[in-house]
């Protein structure tokens, strides 16, 4: 779950930035900008004295030089299919190493592993994707989240999703989608039930967190 995790939000949120245009491909490639994202990384990411910067930027280069990058991004029809292609190349990039050095350290006969379960295998990702993961993660850390007023916008949604959660919380049940009705009812105790209203509001997206906000405060 963790790698899964780590694989969906550091590609994702990059496509995001890309879209948004709050991440460019022309800072991607500018050797600066490279190292700035390599030190970030290697400080916010990656286990003390595991990774120097220098070679996170000879790993981030290398990256940048597959031939999935798009050579560029204007929002048209053409670049939208290029950027969801590169998700699907990274994220293919990155599920397929994993799934090739567990295959490859799974005991088995000498014709192949033995059949993998779960809890009976652990997950094995090369050192080298999991670096290029953190450096995806650095990107967005560099270009998004420390963008000016970021941490003020942040600050503002954390309130918000506390008004909401307590707003479904003094409404419940009727306040919940359906689906959670029957799990918030069997639920024994305030925990249980505070559990079924934070699951609620995990499934709403941005846009429709506002509007539940502004519907459950009218």
């Amino acid at each position: 779950m963790d790698w899964s995790d780590d694989v969906a939000y550091s590609v994702h949120d990059v496509e995001d930035g890309l879209q948004a245009g709050l991440i460019t491909l022309g800072a991607l490639r500018d050797p600066a900008e490279q190292k700035a994202v390599a030190a970030l990384t290697a400080a916010e990411y990656c286990a003390p004295g595991s990774v120097t910067v220098d070679e996170l930027c000879e790993i981030f280069a290398d990256l940048l030089t597959l031939p999935c990058w798009p050579p560029d991004y204007d929002g048209g029809l053409a670049s939208l299919a290029a950027l969801k292609n590169l998700t699907s190349e990274l994220i293919g990039r990155f599920c397929s190493s994993a799934q090739q050095a567990t295959l490859a350290a799974a005991p088995g006969p000498a014709s192949g592993p033995g059949r993998l379960t779960r809890y009976a295998t652990d997950l094995v990702v090369p050192r080298r994707q999991r670096l290029e993961c953190a450096l995806l993660k650095g990107v967005t850390a560099q270009y998004v989240m420390s963008r000016a007023g970021a941490a003020e916008s942040q600050a503002r949604e954390r309130e918000l999703i506390a008004e909401l959660a307590g707003a479904v919380w003094a409404g419940a049940p009727a306040a919940l989608d359906p689906v959670f009705r029957p799990a918030y009812a069997a639920a024994g105790s305030d925990q249980q039930r505070l559990r079924v209203v934070v699951d609620q509001i995990a499934s709403l997206t941005d846009t429709s967190a506002i509007a539940w906000y502004r519907r459950l405060r009218e």
